[in-house]
């Protein structure tokens, strides 16, 4: 995997670049799309907090007038064959005192099963360890998403603990799972 530096609209975002896949600073217009994947996931499934509903276009509106943050950074996964949009990557609270940032991800639903988010997040693994010098990255996912936590397990994330009845879907409260990677866990595949 390589990585390079664009100096597009987000100076301190890179482009990394895998084999199937490629992370690019995700624009505003690029919500269009994501957020239709998004809507069409069953969104409550997705997070633990309320979902507001909106359309992509009122989210495309919201993206327009959000002001940069350095401890976040929002990158869309494209397919390096075609550059087709296939996903959403970001990291976000990131805690430069303790060296840690959260990920979250989505893939659009006719591209689940393809291995992109496996590529994506090893990617984005290895820019925030190699490149922003960080030591640990988490992720939080509902205990009934097995799709994410075979992922996140296929790149050796370990279960840190779990947040009992934290995520209410479907009438149910289930756990949410929170697992992470340590930088000294961490090795590369290239």
């Amino acid at each position: 995997m390589k990585s390079k530096v664009d100096l597009g609209q987000f100076p301190t975002s890179p482009t990394l670049i895998g084999k199937k896949v490629y992370l690019r600073p995700a624009a505003p217009e690029d919500y269009l799309e994501v957020h239709s994947w998004f809507n069409s996931s069953d969104p409550q499934s997705q997070t633990c907090h309320a979902v507001r509903i909106m359309s992509p276009e009122e989210r495309v509106k919201k993206m327009h007038k959000k002001e940069y943050r350095d401890d976040e950074g929002r990158f869309v996964v494209a397919a390096t064959e075609n550059h087709r949009l296939v996903g959403e990557i970001s990291y976000f609270h990131m805690n430069m005192l303790n060296r840690s940032a959260e990920l979250g991800y989505i893939v659009a639903p006719a591209e689940r099963g393809n291995r992109f988010a496996k590529e994506a997040l090893q990617l984005l693994v290895k820019y925030l360890f190699l490149d922003m010098n960080l030591n640990k990255v988490y992720a939080q996912t509902a205990s009934f998403n097995k799709a994410s936590i075979k992922l996140l397990e296929s790149i050796e994330f370990k279960l840190d603990g779990t947040l009992r009845q934290h995520h209410y879907y479907k009438g149910d409260l289930y756990d949410d799972l929170v697992y992470s990677l340590l930088r000294f866990e961490y090795g590369p595949a290239e």
